[in-house]
């Protein structure tokens, strides 16, 4: 949205006349759609885009809403915020805590445990509290302060017992964790993709086994709605149990692929980099807002420095913090093609290398992005 769309959607309002013609047009639009929106926000947002054309009709059905604000800047390196009073408004209180600690532990088979400590955390990075239990055996507790379904444990305690000398096959982890989840409650039908791995190269040496369950929409792999397992073979204990359940939006795919690509093109240029382009590759997938690809295109010096630097000063650490929305995007990777010479040179970052954009599916924002992650070929 441009500067004179601005000023249009923060002019208008209901008690603006809208033509017929452009009421028409909306209502046809919020039928086809069959989703609530907020009736002021379309009839300025849409009347906005009409009154630019000069008095031509939009022929379009789709009305689009912008996800992306300007991130929260985070100064320092902040291991830890302090929740405001406020903020604790609608959160399940230490008491109720406590009790739900307690089941958990009952029911993963730690009836006899003691809480040690029990503490709010804020994620500094997307808003999100969760309470933090520890325990006198040193069992590590979390579970969604707001009453959803995500929780974690971890049982460090089993690395320390003799448990080298307990094998299965992969065929075998993934059966055991199926019953291991049924055992404790988790229905796994809609978790339809799973991935197995082990702590050892070798099948027959590995004695930690790691399976993850992940939902799946539209063939798209969701990383963030999964249930993840280790435990020890054969004796089947737990050392960790990860339930991670996000709101996923499901947006509709409305941005093509090369659209996705040029935006992200455009937004890599911020960066003036003055390498050339080598590839620009594409994959749909679901994704995580976030603030990396903000930091990068808006303060790449600083992007790179706080990465590459040993050290670097807690109080010059920036991060940039944003509300967690779960959605379809490109992932736009750009890769630069560098040579020796370039990188043997003492201006070069390993962040020159490349980056994967997130371009919103629906809107064509970005939304976030990661880092470039293919290995060096010589």
């Amino acid at each position: 949205m441009d500067d004179i769309e601005k000023k249009l959607y923060h002019d208008l309002n209901l008690k603006t006349e809208i033509p017929d013609e452009c009421e028409k047009i909306i209502k046809e639009a919020l039928n086809k759609r069959k989703k609530h929106y907020s009736w002021a926000k379309i009839l300025t947002t849409a009347c906005a885009s009409l009154l630019i054309t000069a008095g031509v009709v939009y022929a379009g059905t789709k009305v689009i809403e912008t996800i992306w604000e300007k991130p929260e800047k985070v100064m320092g390196q902040v291991l830890e915020e302090k929740i405001l009073d406020e903020e604790k408004q609608g959160l399940i209180n230490e008491h109720d805590a406590k009790e739900k600690a307690e089941e958990l532990l009952k029911k993963f088979g730690y009836k006899n445990e003691k809480i040690k400590s029990i503490e709010l955390e804020k994620n500094v990075i997307n808003y999100k509290v969760n309470w933090n239990i520890k325990t006198t055996n040193n069992i590590v507790l979390e579970f969604d302060a707001k009453g959803g379904k995500g929780l974690s444990i971890f049982v460090d305690e089993i690395l320390k017992r003799d448990i080298e000398g307990y094998h299965t096959t992969k065929q075998e982890a993934e059966k055991t964790a199926r019953d291991l989840c049924e055992k404790l409650g988790y229905d796994l039908t809609e978790y339809k993709h799973v991935e197995i791995d082990s702590n050892m190269e070798k099948e027959g040496n590995a004695y930690i086994w790691y399976v993850d369950f992940y939902k799946e929409y539209d063939g798209l792999v969701d990383n963030y709605n999964k249930i993840s397992i280790a435990f020890i073979p054969e004796i089947n204990e737990i050392y960790y149990f990860i339930v991670s359940d996000e709101n996923y939006e499901n947006n509709p795919v409305e941005i093509n692929e090369e659209q996705a690509k040029e935006t992200a093109l455009k937004e890599e240029k911020k960066t003036n980099l003055k390498y050339e382009v080598k590839d620009t590759s594409a994959e749909l997938s679901i994704v995580s807002m976030n603030g990396e690809a903000y930091a990068r295109t808006y303060n790449y010096k600083q992007f790179c420095e706080q990465r590459n630097t040993i050290d670097y000063p807690d109080n010059k650490y920036i991060e940039y913090r944003t509300d967690r929305h779960i959605r379809k995007a490109w992932k736009i990777t750009i890769e630069y093609s560098i040579s020796k010479s370039e990188m043997s040179d003492k201006s070069f970052n390993i962040q020159d290398l490349g980056y994967t954009y997130y371009v919103d599916a629906t809107t064509g924002e970005i939304i976030g992005g990661e880092d470039y992650s293919k290995p060096i070929i010589n």
